[in-house]
């Protein structure tokens, strides 16, 4: 293997020239992939000069789904795992950080299950948790979670828990660090309330530590790995189960209603090992969330670690002792603060190595002397780095999305429009880049959630469209999270109604001020920008040309019954029926566009996947059914396999494509309109 060197800003920056990785089978694993990582010189860290014009970039090379996403170290940081695609399958590969290969092989999800989330207990073993579509007694649907190891030794794939488990079994609140054992917080069948067991990874012999406690889902451990607390939920009544040492029983401490504005949300508790002083996230002092530290036998919140004043926190940064060394949050773009003076001066280091971009610590070894750090900009993809802080030297490992030609791509900008009622409300907008940005076709594209939010970065569907010359609005609008509690709760009842509004708006805002032609807008998102695409369809088609949706919801209330927390991120659960809903006996179908087929007034083009666990299928194919019948102008396709999203690149380009088409017809870019007859 040869290396590069060069100085450049303070670190080494090391380059492989010719690096691939290979690997041979073992046993049930499937052959590995060489998979190619970026080459070229130092500089090209650097962003790139923009040329004009845009240089056109090929839905294939759009389309091509990124080879390794997510890797995540090792305690001893010398292997990573991660995602790679091998023959449009996911798969997971564990690289040798050494060495720069591969490790036993592209190895497969079981069962074509999800791969929700994955990380290493000791050196030689790595925990998933996996995810998929079940029935309960009724034929009732639901989404069932299951633990599985992977033990490196003895190439053995391996099922953690019981025989016999309800929906929720992948739910790891603490991992020794030595890796020889686990606190595992799961159901015993589907109509109990989750226990916590203690799992001895070496025999997967298990004992139950916490008996279920009628109400209570979530249980929490310091980082001794004693099982410390509990939230428990009725209704809007929740409260906290703690316990000061593990012969203790616990005792109920908080008891509250979501209505008590005065504690507002809290999201997480954070115990330390021998105190009864720990921390919260919580957004009961600003109404932003932020982290408190907390004293658990008083219920009592105590000063501030960190609180922004415009956002809240979105994550912890967790060393692997437990400790809390930094918070992540996001204004106009995502940022960390650190509280360990040696992580900021890492993160100033590799700011300055790697200037204009994004620079994220995804992951770090027990030591922490050796970090992942992924770099991107709107303009840029991102690359993957191996950075060792005690050797100042910082290693390319891999380009994820190495098709994409930096020369068609377009920056993105943060900026805010008010809406009807004055609300000012965030967004990012994107530009074609060589063109004036004047009178030009645009697409609206909401965020899927709703209690979500975008963020400034690279997004394939924004620059495949900004590369075709289409402008690209990605309002923030109410209920979006990220803005604090006042914001959120804005959101609330407000489906189809204010929410729908504050898109509107934006299209309107880029047309007063003559960026955008009136005639030729365009609404498209997935999931819940789905749902507000078809809505577009029936409630505003003077406003858009034709709507385009993804996996969107038709029928709300159906929706609901399905999975409640499927569109909603944990921190506004609680909430979920209400903040759709609105008043109670306010109807689900009079915002539901399967039950306006007869209003939709332009055309559409709707794609779903048939393995989509978060939104049915059937959200798609009955509104599919029923504008056939009602003759409405719409094009339609299910992706056979695929889930909330796609996994296989040809399905990804497919969709494309078709959305390019479907705008040609439609929506026109300048260019198609400068050769029309």
């Amino acid at each position: 293997m040869s290396w590069k060197k060069q100085k450049y800003s303070g670190l080494v920056m090391e380059k492989s020239l010719s690096l691939g990785w290979q690997g041979a089978a073992r046993r049930s694993f499937a052959a590995i992939v060489t998979v190619g990582v970026f080459v070229g010189q130092v500089q090209a860290v650097e962003e790139a000069p923009k040329a004009k014009p845009s240089t056109r970039i090929t839905a294939e090379d759009f389309g091509a789904l990124p080879f390794l996403t997510s890797p995540v170290i090792s305690p001893d940081g010398h292997r990573a795992a991660a995602r790679v695609y091998v023959n449009d399958e996911l798969r997971l590969i564990i690289l040798n950080l050494d060495e720069m290969r591969s490790e036993f092989g592209a190895i497969p999800i079981p069962d074509k299950r999800d791969l929700r989330w994955y990380r290493w207990a000791g050196n030689d073993r790595l925990l998933l948790g996996v995810g998929q579509s079940a029935t309960i007694e009724g034929g009732f649907p639901v989404y069932v979670t299951r633990l599985l190891m992977i033990d490196f030794k003895t190439m053995h794939t391996q099922f953690v828990g019981q025989r016999r488990e309800g929906m929720m079994g992948d739910d790891v609140i603490y991992v020794a660090p030595d890796g020889s054992s686990i606190l595992l917080n799961m159901q015993d069948s589907a109509v109990d309330y989750p226990s916590v067991w203690r799992v001895d990874l070496n025999t997967l012999k298990m004992k139950r530590v916490v008996p279920s406690r009628d109400y209570v889902w979530d249980w929490y451990a310091d980082s001794a790995g004693v099982v410390r607390a509990g939230i428990g939920q009725l209704g809007k009544r929740w409260w906290l189960l703690y316990r000061g040492g593990p012969e203790d029983d616990f005792k109920k401490i908080v008891h509250h209603t979501s209505d008590d504005e005065e504690k507002g949300n809290i999201e997480k508790f954070v115990p330390t090992d021998g105190s009864d002083s720990g921390f919260v996230v919580t957004n009961s002092k600003t109404s932003r969330f932020a982290l408190y530290k907390y004293d658990f036998k008083t219920d009592t919140i105590g000063e501030a670690i960190y609180e922004n004043p415009k956002v809240d926190i979105d994550d912890l940064v967790q060393s692997e002792r437990g400790d809390i060394v930094g918070v992540r949050y996001t204004d106009d773009r995502s940022r960390v603060e650190w509280f360990d003076p040696e992580f900021k001066a890492w993160q100033a280091k590799i700011d300055r190595s790697l200037p204009n971009h994004t620079n994220r610590i995804v992951s770090i070894n027990a030591d922490q002397s050796r970090i992942i750090v992924y770099s991107r900009s709107a303009a840029d993809p991102g690359r993957y780095f191996f950075f060792e802080p005690a050797k100042n030297v910082i290693r390319l490992i891999a380009e994820p999305y190495d098709r994409v030609d930096a020369a068609g791509l377009s920056d993105m900008e943060s900026t805010s429009y008010r809406a009807r009622d004055g609300l000012e409300i965030p967004a990012y907008l994107t530009l074609p880049r060589g063109l004036d940005p004047k009178n030009l076709p645009l697409v609206v594209m909401p965020h899927g959630g709703p209690f979500a939010r975008d963020e400034w970065g690279y997004d394939v569907w924004v620059q495949f469209l900004a590369n075709r010359g289409y402008v690209v609005l990605q309002p923030n609008f109410r209920g979006s999270t990220g803005y604090g509690k006042e914001y959120v709760d804005k959101g609330a009842g407000q489906w189809g109604r204010r929410m729908q509004d504050d898109i509107d708006d934006g299209a309107k805002w880029l047309i007063d001020r003559g960026v955008v032609d009136a005639k030729r807008v365009c609404i498209m998102g997935a999931s819940f920008g789905g749902y507000a695409a078809m809505w577009a369809s029936v409630r505003n088609p003077e406003i858009y040309r034709c709507a385009i949706s993804l996996a969107g919801v038709s029928d709300v209330s159906a929706l609901l019954k399905y999975d409640r927390s499927s569109l909603s991120p944990t921190r506004y659960y609680r909430e979920w029926r209400e903040k759709v809903q609105g008043e109670e006996e306010f109807d689900l179908a009079s915002i539901s566009p399967l039950q306006a087929v007869d209003r939709v007034a332009i055309p559409l083009l709707i794609a779903h996947g048939t393995r989509d666990e978060r939104v049915p299928p059937s959200q798609s194919t009955k509104f599919h059914d029923l504008l056939t019948k009602a003759n409405k102008p719409h094009e339609f396709v299910l992706y056979e396999g695929e889930g909330h999203g796609f996994d296989k690149p040809a399905d990804n380009i497919d969709f494309l494509k078709r959305v390019e088409g479907f705008l040609r017809t439609y929506n026109p870019p300048n260019d198609a309109l400068a050769h029309a007859p």
